[in-house]
């Protein structure tokens, strides 16, 4: 229709009605594209909302997995002084060996958190919404990625370490197995010779040492990590309350 114009005016050189025309086709292309960008825009800061909702649910996750790390190592906690103690003093009792070869099993238990970051990886690789943050908001995004990545590898080498070089290699530290083949429940591990041997044993006390330092240094690593994680999410709440007010 406004071709068919545009060429009749051209024809009888209406020069006027052809810049009418014209005018017309311009102003349709710049509202088309402003209508664009302003669905981009909208939609945009929709799926920031979402990326955003999701992260807090995964902050939350995480800061579940700290909790029952935590929860594990207080409930161990008898058992890692009074084995420590016994070491230390080479102070034989039935109780303080059990609760020694008890230790030995904490250290191999799975205390190192394997990290939810599905939604901050997700959140971090999209340049649309990261434009749409605010400066404080993305510095403290920065810094959350950051920390979970360090606590991350060093609690992936500290694992490793209390595994390696204390248990798993130690030729003073045997192991028993249960008789529930199905379910590998009830075994642990044991000493392999007498207590007032280990105790004296310079080898054993290194280890021992060595591996309880990790084992430790993980449980304060997590409740520092946690206190850090906990005003992030604070922040996200908010700047989830400023993504959900603009459209």
């Amino acid at each position: 229709m406004l071709l068919r114009r545009v060429t009749k005016h051209v024809k009888t050189q209406n020069w006027f009605a052809v810049g009418i025309d014209l005018v017309i086709v311009v102003v349709g292309v710049v509202i088309g594209i402003e209508v664009a960008n302003w669905n981009d825009v909208q939609n945009n800061k929709a799926g920031l909302a979402t990326s955003l909702e999701r992260l807090d649910k995964e902050i939350s996750q995480n800061i579940n997995i700290i909790e029952e790390v935590l929860v594990g190592f207080e409930d161990g906690r008898d058992d890692l002084n009074q084995g420590r103690e016994a070491l230390n003093n080479c102070a034989f009792s039935p109780d303080g060996e059990a609760a020694l070869e008890r230790l030995l099993f904490d250290f191999v238990e799975d205390v190192q958190p394997n990290f939810a970051t599905v939604a901050l990886d997700q959140l971090a690789s999209q340049a649309r919404y990261q434009d749409l943050l605010s400066t404080e908001f993305q510095e403290d995004f920065g810094f959350y990625a950051a920390r979970l990545n360090e606590e991350h590898e060093q609690l992936t080498s500290h694992y490793e370490n209390m595994w390696s070089y204390h248990v798993n290699y130690h030729p003073g530290v045997s192991a028993f197995f249960g008789s529930d083949s199905d379910e590998y429940s009830d075994w642990g591990f044991s000493l392999d010779r007498p207590f007032a041997e280990i105790c004296v044993d310079a080898s054993f006390r290194n280890r021992f040492i060595n591996t309880l330092g990790f084992y430790t240094s993980i449980n304060s690593r997590l409740i520092q990590f946690k206190a850090e994680i906990e005003p992030f999410q604070d922040s996200l709440d908010k700047e989830l309350g400023r993504a959900s007010s603009k459209f």
